[in-house]
């Protein structure tokens, strides 16, 4: 299956965004998510925690790195429940660990920059959607493609 995302252009910036469809018990809605290579985890910003009124369980994860100084306070979401579409319209349910952003506790000002910062699709979701990302810089397009899981045959003169 092939699930289309997003490449944004803009005169700061290059973006690949994939929407995410929450389906957490009474938290249903659309995430606008970053892709983000660099990332090796998937985090639920604090704008769509706070607008999708996600509570806030979990043991405290390690802080989030690379967002100005310091780092951002996190919850880790053992199974937290979405869905993406694919291309044909089929729908797939996943089931993964997240972090989420936790402001509580946080400055007003701290607050205020949480609420900036994407929620980010990492390479988490990649490993464990067995998925692979194909970008057309030329064409203006990306999407996630499956991995193909056949087994590799042997060829008899290896």
């Amino acid at each position: 299956m092939i699930f289309d995302a997003n490449l944004t252009r803009n005169e700061e910036s290059e973006r690949i965004t994939f929407n995410i469809a929450s389906r957490q018990p009474h938290c249903f809605g659309g995430i606008i998510t970053i892709v983000d290579t660099g990332s090796p985890r998937t985090i639920i910003s604090a704008r769509d925690v706070y607008m999708l009124k996600i509570p806030l369980t979990g043991e405290v994860g390690k802080p989030i790195k690379g967002f100005g100084k310091g780092g951002v306070s996190c919850r880790n979401v053992n199974r937290f429940k979405f869905t993406i579409k694919s291309r044909d319209n089929k729908i797939r349910s996943i089931e993964m660990p997240v972090c989420i952003v936790d402001i509580t506790g946080m400055s007003q000002e701290a607050r205020d920059q949480a609420f900036q910062l994407p929620s980010i699709i990492g390479l988490d979701f990649l490993r464990s959607q067995r998925l692979k990302l194909v970008v057309d810089f030329e064409g203006g397009g990306a999407y996630f493609e499956e991995i193909d899981v056949a087994p590799k045959v042997k060829n008899a003169m290896d």
